[in-house]
């Protein structure tokens, strides 16, 4: 596969706000802890595997095709795979795409041949076929892009709607305290040493302060001890509000706290408590899976024709399992034929070993032959 024509004109508009955005300007991805939150949605749904899938009488099968390989290794030719292409949609529409993230689909020689992000584009109400988006100085129909989205829009339900709005002013406040914690390390906040002086001199006077100083308060070995007349003067720490007495940590927590529930992901990703499996399982279930959902339907909407194929999520490996409990469960179905050996194996990290039979324990019959068991025959044989 080869790669489309690029447009190599840019406007100065776009290099203005591309290249040399406005001094102080900051987007939403910009807040570490907005970025964190992206990083991780996103970062958990580009490391999933794509499946092609076809439905058949004995269930639904996976397809591998130049076009499932297209799809999950190499959508965007020589510019990035599948998880960078991934990362980027994601990425769109929980910050920047307010909910909304466009792909432009390339054909060579009747086959796809690339599937180009569109940063940038704006969906722009049209009267007859309900919106177009427009991206460098065209107007595109929803048919002819890959339109991936997330929380309809009330007005617009053909537009996602995103969590930009909500987000921003959490990420206001975190800079605005973040700023304050910079202020307050500053040497300009730790005043030096307080001195009350006893003294019948003018100490008004800049440069009898020097020599006073000089005189009793320098020495030239550091470190070396002060020796002062007990009389003389009297010398006191001045001790600077710390971060807890302004109640600037406890500022950080809750506003930790309200982007992660924004965002929908658990506190421990934040650097907030511990690690709780059943709390991250419940964020796959709860946030993730409907993004996948999205973007799931939304592929094989614009990219299939056969009604008897999908795309798929590999949805196994976005929960986090304990190694134990995995392998247990899956021995537990391979003594029932349900899983062979080589499929226990996968699930340890080991290679096939041929163990392709479903092999059941000798003491589990077919379901057809539960009544011909022998305790259940009146002549016992």
């Amino acid at each position: 596969m080869s790669i489309w024509p690029r447009n190599k004109t840019k406007s100065v508009l776009a290099y203005w706000l591309t290249d040399c955005p406005p001094i102080g300007y900051h987007r939403l991805i910009d807040s570490p802890e907005v970025g964190a939150c992206v990083d991780t949605i996103s970062g958990i749904i580009s490391s999933a595997t794509i499946y092609l899938m076809r439905n058949t009488p004995k269930g639904d099968v996976r397809q591998q095709t130049r076009l499932s390989r297209f799809v999950d290794i190499d959508p965007w030719p020589s510019l990035g795979t599948r998880a960078s292409w991934m990362s980027w949609i994601v990425s769109t529409m929980l910050t920047d795409g307010d909910g909304n993230a466009y792909v432009l689909p390339h054909f060579m020689a009747g086959e796809f041949s690339g599937l180009e992000p569109m940063p940038g584009a704006a969906a722009v109400p049209d009267p007859v076929t309900g919106y177009k988006v427009h991206w460098k100085g065209r107007n595109y129909e929803p048919d002819d892009i890959l339109h991936f989205r997330i929380n309809a829009d009330l007005d617009n339900p053909w537009k996602g709607r995103g969590l930009r709005v909500r987000a921003e002013r959490v990420a206001e406040s975190l800079a605005q305290t973040e700023a304050l914690k910079a202020s307050l390390s500053s040497p300009k906040y730790k005043p030096p040493l307080v001195v009350m002086v006893n003294s019948d001199g003018d100490l008004s006077d800049p440069e009898k302060r020097e020599e006073f100083r000089k005189q009793y308060l320098e020495d030239t070995d550091s470190g070396k001890p002060w020796i002062l007349p007990a009389e003389l003067m009297k010398v006191v720490q001045v001790k600077p509000l710390t971060l807890t007495d302004l109640a600037v940590r406890d500022t950080v927590e809750l506003d930790k706290k309200s982007i992660a529930s924004i965002f929908g992901i658990p506190l421990f990703l934040l650097g907030l408590g511990a690690f709780n499996e059943s709390e991250y399982n419940n964020f796959i279930r709860r946030k993730i899976i409907p993004i996948c959902v999205g973007i799931e339907q939304e592929l094989t909407l614009k990219l299939l024709s056969s009604e008897k194929m999908y795309f798929k999520f590999n949805r196994k490996h976005l929960y986090a399992y304990d190694m134990t409990k995995l392998v247990q469960m899956d021995l537990t179905m391979s003594d029932r034929g349900i899983v062979n050996g080589d499929e226990v194996r996968a699930d340890a990290f080991m290679d096939p070993a041929g163990l392709t039979e479903f092999r059941p324990l000798e003491n589990y019959i077919p379901y057809d032959m539960a009544a011909a068991q022998s305790k259940l025959q009146q002549d016992g044989s």
